[in-house]
């Protein structure tokens, strides 16, 4: 439903919202959970040990391209989504429940970026296919992970480790076999509303249509999806009209349908004038180039509509129009139907081909996770690079960051195992001279007492 504002260009803005092809959006994994500190009590076991269980992984984050999902509306009110949080661990070495997923469905043709890095995480093209885009934390080691032969009573367990953060742009492009472009009021929607079951607005003042139309066809028994994007006009690049935002949408079609509108040639008395029509072309093209020189190499097809509304032979202008580089494939009436069943055969092969030329394995990305192990908690640990600055000494350090995140600071055990691993890697230097600079001590994010 269209909201009808007495401000035009809110109308416009309004309608473009309901169909959102673009969104920024936090993800967050959820943190895993607690390790626990417990003994076994048993009669007639009178040496137990440790016995606390380990904590849950934290729930990721999945984007999956749905089919059932057009649009991205559903990310334009809410901008943050968080898996669930994995389970604390218990006593008799019972592990914590692991966090949920969290699954997002995205439509086919929804391009993933990370905004800090620029970098496309994921293409999703085809329904199905997914990304986990964040990963929850891992669970805390519970004591009973810390027994060893020179460590017996272990008093001491991990924290979860918090889940990864990212922000993520969303962009989507529809994927469709065969794109309609043309001047706005020259039959697309009409178009697409006979030969499909869409059926978008039309109407007889421009920009009738606001949002992008998809429509499957069906010829010779074999199906293709046909995209309705909204009237172009010279400048359009620039801002104009509707502007270039939608031409995205054709980025990813096979074939381009460049339809012209013959009242543009009807002139009074009755005759036909070819350069309006050769204006109105070369205007359009202009407009892609300057969008992506990409689609103006795309396979088009230039169809001539409304032929029904003159009866002089369009032989003359067929001719002017081949001289000038157009060639008509079709001349039609969407209104009335004439030579459209003929356009849409004339079309399948055409799309059967370009499928097959565009035809890549597609697989989704996936990012696997370290299994740390507290017999090798130092390995990996000597990956660091120390940062100063005035009145802080900043460690970074993949292994290291996560090792300083889980560690139980109140807790005794907890502190001397950190020491322990800090002094077999080589740290404590820089932890003396924060000391005696009193610069404040971070490794990652978190903030360490240089007097530990």
């Amino acid at each position: 439903m269209v909201k009808y504002l007495a401000d035009g260009s809110s109308m416009i803005a309004y309608t473009y919202n309901m169909f959102l092809d673009h969104a920024t959006i936090a993800l967050l994994g959820g943190n895993g959970g607690n390790g626990c500190v417990s003994w076994r009590h048993e009669k007639y076991i009178p040496m137990g040990g440790p016995y606390g269980g380990d904590g849950g992984k934290g729930g990721d984050v999945v984007l999956v391209a749905d089919s059932n999902t057009d649009t991205l509306s559903d990310f334009g009110s809410r901008k943050r989504f968080e898996a669930q949080h994995g389970q604390s661990g218990s006593g008799k070495q019972c592990h914590g429940s692991d966090g949920q997923d969290l699954v997002l469905p995205v439509p086919p043709g929804t391009l993933v970026t990370d905004i800090t890095t620029n970098k496309v995480l994921a293409d999703l093209r085809t329904p199905g296919e997914r990304v986990t885009v964040v990963h929850g934390g891992r669970g805390g080691y519970g004591n009973a992970h810390f027994k060893s032969s020179v460590r017996r009573k272990p008093d001491f367990a991990e924290k979860g480790e918090p889940g990864e953060g990212s922000t993520v742009r969303l962009d989507l492009k529809l994927v469709a076999d065969v794109g309609i472009i043309g001047y706005p009021s020259v039959g697309k929607s009409t178009l697409i509303s006979v030969v499909s079951s869409a059926r978008p607005k039309i109407a007889a003042y421009p920009f009738t249509t606001l949002i992008p139309n998809l429509g499957v066809v069906t010829a010779k028994g074999r199906q293709f999806v046909l995209c309705d994007v909204p009237g172009l006009i010279e400048g359009a690049s620039e801002g104009k009209g509707l502007g270039d935002r939608f031409l995205r949408h054709i980025e990813r079609c096979g074939i381009l349908i460049h339809m012209l509108d013959l009242s543009r040639a009807l002139q009074e008395d009755g005759t036909l004038n070819p350069q309006a029509l050769i204006a109105d072309y070369r205007a359009i093209r202009k407009e892609l180039k300057a969008f992506s020189p990409a689609l103006t190499k795309k396979q088009e097809i230039v169809v001539l509509n409304k032929c029904d509304l003159t009866r002089e032979p369009l032989t003359p202008l067929l001719s002017a129009l081949k001289r000038a580089r157009i060639v008509i494939t079709a001349s039609i009436s969407a209104a009335t139907q004439q030579g459209t069943a003929a356009l849409m055969s004339t079309l399948l092969p055409l799309v059967l081909s370009e499928r097959l030329q565009r035809a890549k394995p597609h697989t989704s990305k996936t990012i696997s996770i370290p299994t740390l192990h507290p017999q090798d908690e130092h390995i990996g640990m000597r990956d660091f690079q120390v940062e100063h600055t005035k009145g802080s000494v900043r460690v970074t350090g993949k292994r290291l960051e996560q090792f300083a995140a889980m560690t139980n600071f109140s807790s005794p055990g907890g502190l001397l195992r950190f020491r322990d691993v800090l002094r077999k890697i080589g740290i404590f230097s820089q932890l003396n001279r924060a000391k005696k600079r009193g610069d404040s001590l971070w490794i990652g994010h978190t903030k360490i007492d240089p007097y530990l």
